[in-house]
């Protein structure tokens, strides 16, 4: 997965940061995990402090929670998405 600091992400052109996938690391130690230019990750938290305190989870720009991941991994190897 393509890494890069949030001063690389703000360089990015509109369609770059609109289709960006990858993870951005802010200087202060947080991280945004994004697909197709929203937050987005399925097995873990999609905003991490670097402190491990406070985590956000999203699927394709949606705030949930971490239940509502779990429950979306299992529908999507029911389907034999993943």
């Amino acid at each position: 997965m393509k890494e890069v600091t949030y001063e690389e992400y703000c360089k990015l052109s509109y369609e770059e940061r609109k289709n960006f996938t990858g993870i951005i690391k802010f200087d202060f130690g947080l991280q945004h995990y994004q697909q197709n230019g929203q937050l987005h990750k399925t097995d873990g938290p999609a905003i991490i402090r670097p402190d491990g305190s406070v985590m956000q989870y999203f699927i394709y720009g949606t705030q949930t929670t971490k239940k509502g991941q779990e429950l979306y991994h299992s529908l999507m190897k029911l389907k034999g998405l993943l």
